[in-house]
């Protein structure tokens, strides 16, 4: 398999994602419209959170400046997450994933090349909630950016891995991600997206321990509300490091044995 192929392989999916993706700009104002109304709603409950709270004494900015960072980033997080099953449904559902599988490319690589545009266009969202807040007065100005980004590098990566399994179960099962489904619905209750795990009962916040988004979302309050130090989230950092290690290669090795079985029994391309 000629590796030099690679990169060119992936830069025509990338660019074939962009160009279907202009094609429907009434999306792309759909989707501002959409971040402008979060930010706007949130902005205004904070109004309605005064006074000190357990968990938002950490961070600089109030209720306001929290809630915007756990909405900035689990869509990017989201990406991580439900990117890759969401690719492999619909080229099964377009009848091109066998084509796919006959490529100089392996698959697993290609499901990643698939995912480029959606992890920058989320990006672009990301910046846009970040840019909205400080203009409506979050804390944003005194922000370690660079530490910012390598914690969202590391939390995309670990998860990542629980994606790239949803994406075998996919395979395996043909209906339904369970496991996107399920870290969605956790990490919106546990990791601390829209209020402080401090404020959940004590054996409930144990489980938050459990999601690599509360080690992330804990790391990006940190570096852009108040601008810590690598050095004071080396924690943060340490325990995504921990998360890539462990569900990348899972998540790896589960998506190439769902790969495996598919084809040996013929089934790749149903759904």
């Amino acid at each position: 398999m000629d590796v030099r192929v690679w990169p060119t392989m992936l830069w025509e999916t990338f660019r074939r994602d962009v160009r279907i993706s202009l094609t429907y700009r009434l999306a792309f104002v759909l989707r501002f419209l959409s971040t402008l109304f979060q930010v706007a709603v949130f902005y205004f409950i904070s109004k309605l959170v005064t006074g000190p709270q357990p968990g938002l004494d950490h961070y600089e900015g109030g209720y306001f400046a929290y809630a915007l960072i756990g909405l900035a980033f689990m869509r990017l997080f989201n990406i991580s997450l439900s990117g890759y099953a969401g690719m492999l449904t619909e080229s099964q559902q377009m009848g091109t994933l066998e084509a796919q599988a006959l490529l100089p490319v392996p698959l697993p690589l290609l499901i990643f090349g698939a995912n480029l545009w959606p992890y920058l266009y989320a990006f672009g969202e990301t910046l846009l909630y970040l840019l909205l807040g400080l203009a409506l007065g979050a804390p944003l100005a005194g922000a370690n950016v660079p530490a910012a980004l390598v914690v969202a590098v590391l939390a995309s990566m670990a998860i990542s891995g629980l994606g790239l399994m949803g994406a075998a179960l996919i395979l395996v099962f043909k209906r339904g991600n369970a496991v996107s489904w399920a870290v969605e619905a956790a990490a919106a209750l546990l990791a601390g997206v829209y209020f402080p795990p401090q404020l959940l009962p004590q054996p409930v916040q144990k489980l938050s321990l459990l999601l690599p988004h509360t080690y992330a979302l804990a790391g990006l309050r940190g570096a852009l509300l108040n601008g810590d130090p690598f050095t004071k989230l080396l924690p943060s950092l340490l325990a995504l490091l921990a998360f890539t290690l462990l569900l990348m290669p899972l998540g790896v090795i589960a998506l190439a044995w769902a790969l495996k079985q598919a084809q040996s029994k013929g089934n790749l391309a149903q759904y």
